[in-house]
């Protein structure tokens, strides 16, 4: 089957896959992730850790990884520098991953990341979430993180999404939550909180939505659960100490985040979590 997936795509000498596309809406979000990326940094796990919690999103990597069958193949979205599956050959050594990303320096990062994983347990895919390539029905899961956020026509994301899962396939997608204790503190502060459109001079963010859960359980015409997660983690306040690898309060935020409804007005993140109807 991999062998299958990969006939489609051509390998570059760097070492990872791509295809043509065109993605004009998110041309300034493109050019600023570059930007990101062209930076050259020595403990990736220690900058990762001041966007995201290591320990929520390893623990939520493992819940996700029990869901997918024996020899799955998973596609992650926006995987970037793909920190997420550093693990994945001691947990789901018969597990596939093919990490998707618009920003091919972004993969160069998920090399270095990975290491003897790539082209092993995990393929690098230059492409893109709304002209994914791939046949109908070829993915056991769908993984994205802090990726549909950004992409202005979140409708023919989840399209594709739906199309490229098998049926029986799982669909996860992290965004940043709507919290409303945060929103409180800004507001105090006389801060701007942004919820859904294009940010000055930034890229365009729309935060997690009961419209976006809705359009979900319309699409794949199914329920759509929502998960809380980063309950502690909270960048925006200057609580960044939780999410470094092996914190004993991150580790506390993993036993936090769940499907309680409770955890919505403050968790940093909001995922829907659904899979695709038939057998």
């Amino acid at each position: 089957m991999i062998e299958k997936i990969l006939s489609k795509l051509q390998l570059g000498q760097d070492g990872i896959y791509s295809y043509e596309f065109k993605n004009i809406e998110q041309n300034v979000e493109i050019k600023l992730r570059e930007s990101v990326a062209s930076h050259a940094y020595q403990d990736y796990l220690h900058e990762i850790s001041k966007h995201h919690s290591v320990p929520v999103m390893d623990r939520e990597v493992k819940l996700f990884l029990n869901s997918i069958p024996q020899n799955g193949i998973i596609i992650d979205v926006g995987g970037g520098w793909g920190w997420h599956w550093r693990l994945v050959k001691n947990i789901r050594p018969d597990v596939i991953v093919i990490i998707v990303d618009f920003v091919r320096s972004n993969l160069i990062h998920a090399k270095n990341v990975l290491g003897d994983y790539i082209n092993k347990h995990i393929f690098l895919v230059h492409g893109d979430a709304t002209s994914l390539i791939f046949d109908d029905n070829t993915f056991d899961g769908y993984w994205s993180v802090q990726t549909l956020q950004h992409i202005p026509n979140f409708q023919k994301a989840i399209n594709e999404a739906w199309r490229v899962l098998k049926p029986g396939g799982i669909f996860v997608n992290y965004s940043l939550n709507n919290q409303a204790l945060v929103k409180l503190i800004y507001k105090i502060l006389g801060r701007p909180y942004h919820i859904k459109g294009q940010v000055p001079d930034s890229f365009y963010l729309a935060r997690a939505s009961h419209e976006q859960a809705k359009l979900i359980e319309k699409i794949f015409s199914n329920s759509c659960k929502r998960r809380y997660s980063e309950v502690i983690f909270s960048p925006e306040l200057k609580i960044k100490f939780p999410g470094k690898e092996g914190s004993i309060i991150g580790k506390l935020d993993c036993l936090l985040s769940s499907y309680t409804p409770i955890f919505s007005w403050i968790a940093r993140q909001q995922s829907f979590h659904t899979y695709k109807v038939g057998s």
